[in-house]
């Protein structure tokens, strides 16, 4: 929105032709030229520039009367009027470009603002994903820790474990081959005990026979030579080998 008083037409400053054709007009007919009297000719102007329009006037009007040279004193006042119609519109031209090329900048300036708030909007919504995605690393991160924890915990009972059955397997051992000993003393014991006592088994199983046979003569029986061999041999106790 333009600021106040922007949209107000400036009225245009006198020029000094205009001033030097109102000072003569008034001093044609006898009364000396002042500031109120040229401003009212032209129907308005700014004073501070009729002041100096008619200090320069009444300069040129003593040059004149002096006899200089219009040449060497100032420019015709057509040429003036037209010099300053010429830098007036060069000035317009100027404050036109000035107003285009503000305008042209101010266009750029609100495109780059809204890129660069667009990229202020992508940034952030990249931000928000980046700190969603590390968040879930992390969460990923520790679930693998506890993972990792839990095996290890169970390999380290599963070590204790093997070490326990390892020693109890040692000792097993170690029993077994205590027995294994004691048993093998024992059946040597035996096998000694046993050859020991067969030369009286063999003496026991003579007095025996010597006892059954009255008493199958009593009955009226032979006993037969081979048959008392056979009971020999039925009561002749086994030799280990």
């Amino acid at each position: 929105m333009p600021a106040y008083g922007q949209t107000r037409q400036k009225r245009a400053d006198v020029t000094y032709a205009q001033i030097e054709r109102a000072a003569t007009d008034i001093l044609k007919t006898g009364v000396r030229p002042t500031v109120e009297g040229v401003r009212s000719a032209l129907g308005g102007g700014s004073p501070r520039t009729i002041l100096d329009g008619l200090n320069r006037y009444w300069r040129d009007l003593g040059h004149q009367v002096a006899g200089t040279p219009d040449t060497l004193r100032r420019l015709p006042a057509a040429v003036a009027d037209l010099a300053e119609g010429v830098w007036q519109r060069a000035l317009a031209l100027a404050t036109e470009a000035a107003q285009a090329t503000s305008t042209e900048a101010e266009g750029q300036l609100s495109r780059l603002k809204s890129q660069l708030e667009l990229r202020q909007h992508t940034l952030s919504h990249r931000e928000i994903e980046l700190d969603e995605l590390l968040r879930s690393r992390e969460r990923t991160v520790k679930e693998l820790e506890e993972h990792l924890r839990v095996a290890l915990s169970m390999l380290t009972k599963r070590d204790s474990t093997i070490t326990s059955l390892e020693t109890r397997l040692t000792a097993a051992q170690v029993e077994t081959e205590g027995y294994r000993k004691r048993l093998a003393k024992v059946i040597q014991g035996a096998v000694t005990r046993q050859r020991a006592a067969a030369p009286n088994n063999r003496l026991k199983l003579k007095k025996a026979i010597r006892t059954l046979r009255p008493s199958r003569s009593v009955k009226g029986s032979r006993v037969r030579p081979g048959s008392a061999n056979k009971d020999r041999q039925a009561f002749r106790p086994r030799r280990n080998r």
